[in-house]
């Protein structure tokens, strides 16, 4: 037996020696913990199970955007400055900080307290009934909890790519998931509101994310200002604060 350990051994058994054939059926207590012993050298000391991205795709009824997909194509006056983004990055940081000093603030508990708010997170139709009429204000998102939210910004990346490719079809090859602009409101707020580290599936639906809006603005014309702001925004946001830095308009910053 190992000697090299730190409690005390309950029961002294002999390992299995050159003669134990595994094949026969324990027929005492020790046989069957040398049983044990020889299949426990067998097994490997770390076992990596691949991702199945059919798998992720049942979870959470998304599909992974293809990396073809998030080429930057878009006209070079839909691109934003690097002064723009260093802006965004800035104002982002500090509302985080500001939701992160409230919520441990005796106001929050209170406020927490008279918040009440009846969603049912597996009723995608109630949802996205109340998200698109309704707006994202902070009190509401810091009394939803964390597992909560993140099944949410599962669901808005559904819709926001969802949107995109039913517009589409109508416009002949225009995507516009930009006119959502609830979405995308939603998607920023409940940015600034979650805790982090993130585990490592939402920082994918977050890569999701900024591809659908970088494969969106790609169908934009440079006429189509107003509508690639939103997509902008979460692009830089997601890109810097998130760090996903290979999905960046500016990767210097």
């Amino acid at each position: 037996m190992d000697t090299d350990v730190i409690q005390k051994l309950a029961l002294a058994v002999d390992p299995p020696d050159e003669d134990f054939d595994p094949d026969l059926q324990p027929e005492t207590g020790e046989q069957y913990l040398q049983k044990v012993m020889y299949e426990r050298k067998k097994c490997p000391s770390v076992v990596v199970v691949r991702p199945s991205p059919k798998r992720r795709l049942q979870a959470s009824g998304s599909g992974i955007v293809p990396a073809s997909s998030v080429r930057n194509r878009a006209h070079r006056m839909l691109i934003p400055t690097k002064e723009w983004e260093a802006m965004q990055i800035q104002k982002f940081a500090e509302l985080r900080d500001t939701i992160t000093g409230y919520r441990n603030s005796a106001q929050y508990q209170e406020n927490l307290q008279r918040t009440q708010i009846f969603l049912c997170f597996e009723n995608r139709k109630q949802l996205h009934e109340y998200c698109a009429n309704n707006q994202p204000f902070v009190r509401i998102l810091l009394s939803i909890p964390q597992r909560n939210l993140e099944i949410l910004l599962e669901y808005l990346f559904e819709w926001l790519q969802g949107d995109g490719e039913s517009q589409q079809e109508e416009s002949g090859g225009t995507a516009v998931a930009a006119s959502s602009e609830w979405i995308t409101q939603w998607i920023y707020a409940i940015l600034a509101c979650i805790i982090t580290p993130l585990e490592p599936y939402v920082h994918s639906v977050l890569r999701d994310i900024a591809k659908t809006c970088i494969a969106a603005r790609n169908e934009l014309t440079a006429e189509d200002e107003l509508k690639v702001l939103p997509l902008n925004l979460l692009i830089c946001i997601i890109s810097k604060n998130f760090h996903q830095l290979d999905l960046s308009d500016n990767s210097a910053l």
